[in-house]
């Protein structure tokens, strides 16, 4: 049997066995045909089976509606928070400022956009309040803040709601029908890094001006069944392999209730430790299901939790670089008893370190 550590790391983050198995006999031989997936032409009947089944499973499992446009792109999140403003800048254009990413997101369009509201000023601990304009070109918000580990509990509700999803897209059922536009890059729950999942409002191509370069055009992109130019072929097949586990696994609120057990297992390590260990995120409903933040009482400790998590099979538990501490990311892939082990863990070092 295939040794396998829990693999608690942000990303490109830990993938389904099961995904993994299926798509390295892809690799190899497609089929039967005697060529691997990432060798046929992405203009070809293979790949294009590859891309329709995947449009048509997402849109399944998102409950995507006949309104909204799914395409497969390149680039990262980050390229996508930078291409949104050139298509679809109108008026003025909200932001919440949440945590590193929507910060990097609002950072763009400085001077064109208007934040109205940050949480920085608390080292982002929580999610801020705030109250956007109903006539504003859009509002973007990030749901699920990586580095941080805040989330919204429920997602925002405005004309133009634009959202990154990045870190906990399809770990639970999203509101689609009453967005502008969602992007996610792969590379947490979905597969590796490279791919960007991004669903657009179709009435919003209309926004999209004529100077924009077709390879940043979203319009030209839903038009192109994502083949403007070629597409990451390998890395959408393996979204296909995702979708199918996710559909094996019962859907999205099915998911959703295994992911609220595991974070469960390690929220309850923490409150129950007597303040040894301490949560980042101050308000507890805005604690996120998928990146559980928190510290040890000094940075021997957290070094040393580190490493002896390591040597019992637990990886990537290191906080980011801005932030320290310990993050345990529990996207999708992580099983109930990865996160059961962590817990354990948890209480065996605190005991043994008091």
């Amino acid at each position: 049997m295939t040794h396998r550590v829990f693999n608690f790391s942000a990303g490109p983050g830990m993938l389904p066995l099961e995904v993994l198995e299926a798509s390295a006999k892809a690799l190899i031989d497609y089929q039967g045909k005697g060529f691997g997936i990432a060798e046929c032409s992405h203009r070809g009947k293979e790949f294009d089976g590859v891309i329709d089944e995947a449009l048509t499973r997402c849109r399944s499992l998102l409950s995507v509606p006949d309104t909204h446009d799914i395409v497969f792109l390149q680039g990262g999140a980050t390229m996508l928070f930078s291409i949104i403003p050139m298509n679809f800048l109108q008026g003025t254009p909200e932001y919440v400022v949440s945590g590193e990413w929507s910060k990097k997101a609002a950072d763009v369009v400085k001077g064109q956009a208007k934040v109205i509201a940050s949480s920085e000023a608390t080292n982002f601990d929580r999610v801020p309040a705030w109250t956007a304009s109903p006539d504003a070109g859009y509002l973007h918000v990030c749901t699920n803040e990586t580095v941080h580990g805040n989330r919204m509990a429920e997602w925002p509700t405005h004309a133009n709601l634009v959202v990154d999803a990045s870190s906990e897209f399809m770990s639970r059922p999203h509101p689609i029908a009453r967005t502008a536009l969602v992007y996610a890059g792969a590379q947490k729950n979905l597969g590796p890094s490279g791919v960007v999942v991004a669903i657009v409002r179709k009435d919003l191509y209309a926004r999209i001006p004529k100077t924009v370069p077709k390879i940043f055009n979203l319009q030209a992109y839903a038009e192109a069944k994502s083949c403007l130019n070629t597409p990451p072929t390998f890395g959408i097949y393996v979204l296909l392999e995702t979708f199918r586990w996710m559909e094996r696994q019962g859907g999205l609120v099915a998911i959703e209730k295994r992911n609220e057990e595991k974070a469960k297992l390690l929220y309850d390590a923490i409150d129950g430790s007597d303040g040894w260990y301490t949560g980042t995120v101050a308000v507890k409903e805005q604690r996120s299901r998928m990146n559980v933040t928190f510290r040890l009482p000094s940075e021997e400790l957290t070094d040393a939790f580190i490493k002896q998590a390591d040597k019992v099979g637990m990886t990537a538990l290191k906080g980011y670089r801005t932030v320290g501490g310990i993050r345990a990311s529990i996207y999708n892939a992580m099983p109930v008893e990865g996160c059961a082990a962590l817990a354990r863990f948890m209480r065996e070092f605190q005991a043994a370190n008091r």
